[in-house]
């Protein structure tokens, strides 16, 4: 996270660009020019940004299940399994769908904040911020980016896949967005779409020299957002691939010493080989498959299997103690473990879920952030399109854990208070009562 200082290169010192984090891309304001990039700081940008590319191509490829174990190869005739296991989907799931238990909830003042609701439902936000979430834990950061519809006129969301775009904040201690850019997937450099405050700009690379056409928007606020993973933007499972990397061969190194087994070879001494008798029209390794006999010349001659004795025992100590250690430095729970029964107290699983709820705790700051930078545009929006002031920091979200209740001791909890609290809290908080719709309480 802390990199070293260098003396800025000539280069450095004429261009403004500036890569002071390793998780965002910042730009000097001179840049800039009435809300508006230069064509050459916008191509500076997106240079820096797919230099990134390969990475986040990796960490794509490892949560679809394509592993560098896929890429093995060995000499012909040798068994060659290539197994893969799906711990980086299987991190990056559980964190999301644990960040976002329930949806998120926005409250703020009246009447701004139930007209920002009906349009983040209308906008199907819900499914957006999952996959937006899902991508925050691939890829270190998420982006969504909001548009108006030009059939219904409507502002709506969508999440976009972080390989093709970026944002580029400034380069103080606030890091205000400047703009945010779409790359082509395909990485054709025919055009750039840059989203800035007050309008979406198509840059031709063709002519780096060229103003940018603009298409005005309603927004207000720089539509593109990015939800970064923590300060340094690394994906859940990005920290334990090596180690998802010596479960991979192991297993199959493993798999492939078994095949080999079956393979055996039978060793004959003083025997100059295995010969049938005269007429016999079956072989004579045929013959011995079929009747597991074996006819020695004399006393002396011999015949036995040469194997490769496996300790099992031992191999599954260390595959025992790789997958531990996935877990314990993706700091996500394994929940097969014998430690989360079924008889467990609610206070133990917490404590089993100690470090993780405060890993999910980091995710959900940063991603709250993104959520307001979101309600910013959706808040403009409504100031230049409906004539309602909100303002998006008077805002509050609220995202809510699922987390498994026992019952029956928050019943005998309950039981102990009845002298103490009141009947209608007693009922609130009852294993048999329902919180009322929209109260969005924790678990």
């Amino acid at each position: 996270m802390f990199a070293p200082c260098y003396p800025a290169s000539k280069r450095e010192q004429a261009f403004p660009y500036n890569r002071r984090m390793s998780a965002i891309i910042t730009l000097n304001r001179s840049a800039v020019s009435g809300g508006v990039p230069t064509p050459a700081a916008i191509n500076e940008c997106v240079r820096a940004f797919r230099r990134d590319l390969p990475r986040l191509s990796r960490l794509a490829r490892y949560f679809d299940g394509r592993h560098d174990i896929l890429a093995r190869a060995r000499l012909a005739g040798l068994p060659n399994n290539r197994l893969t296991h799906a711990y980086p989907r299987y991190i990056a799931q559980v964190s999301a769908s644990y960040l976002l238990g329930e949806p998120v909830r926005v409250d703020g003042p009246e009447p701004g904040a139930s007209a920002l609701r009906e349009l983040l439902i209308q906008a199907s936000a819900d499914s957006v911020d999952l996959e937006i979430a899902i991508a925050q834990a691939v890829f270190g950061r998420g982006v969504s980016l909001c548009y108006e519809d030009d059939a219904s006129g409507a502002p709506f969301v969508c999440a976009l896949d972080p390989r093709t775009a970026f944002v580029v904040y400034d380069d103080t201690v606030a890091h205000e967005p400047l703009f945010g850019v779409y790359v082509h997937a395909d990485g054709s450099d025919n055009a750039f779409l840059v989203y800035t405050a007050d309008a979406v700009h198509t840059l031709r690379s063709s002519s780096p020299r060229s103003i940018p056409t603009a298409v005005p928007h309603a927004f207000g606020a720089v539509p593109m957002v990015e939800y970064l993973n923590g300060p340094d933007a690394h994906g859940d499972f990005e920290d334990v691939l090596s180690l998802i990397d010596a479960y991979d061969l192991l297993q199959c190194d493993r798999l492939n010493d078994r095949q080999q087994f079956s393979d055996a070879l039978l060793v004959l001494t003083g025997v100059m080989g295995v010969t049938g008798a005269p007429g016999d029209t079956f072989s004579p390794l045929e013959r011995l498959r079929s009747e597991k006999t074996l006819s020695l010349p004399d006393s002396d001659a011999k015949a036995e299997w040469l194997v490769k004795n496996a300790n099992e025992k031992d191999i599954d100590v260390l595959r025992l103690a790789l997958a531990q250690d996935i877990h314990k430095f993706s700091l996500t729970p394994d929940f097969s473990d014998e430690s989360f029964s079924g008889n467990a107290s609610g206070i133990a699983i917490k404590y089993k879920l100690f470090n993780f709820d405060n890993r999910i705790k980091l995710k959900e700051r940063y991603f709250v952030t993104g959520l307001r930078e979101r309600a910013r545009a959706f808040c403009g929006w409504l100031a230049s399109r409906r004539g309602l002031s909100l303002d998006a920091d008077s805002l509050s979200f609220r995202l809510s854990r699922r987390l498994p209740v026992n019952e029956a001791e928050r019943a005998a909890s309950l039981k102990d208070m009845a002298d103490i609290l009141p009947a209608e809290t007693l009922r609130y908080h009852s294993p048999f009562s329902p919180a009322p719709a929209g109260s969005g309480g924790d678990a």
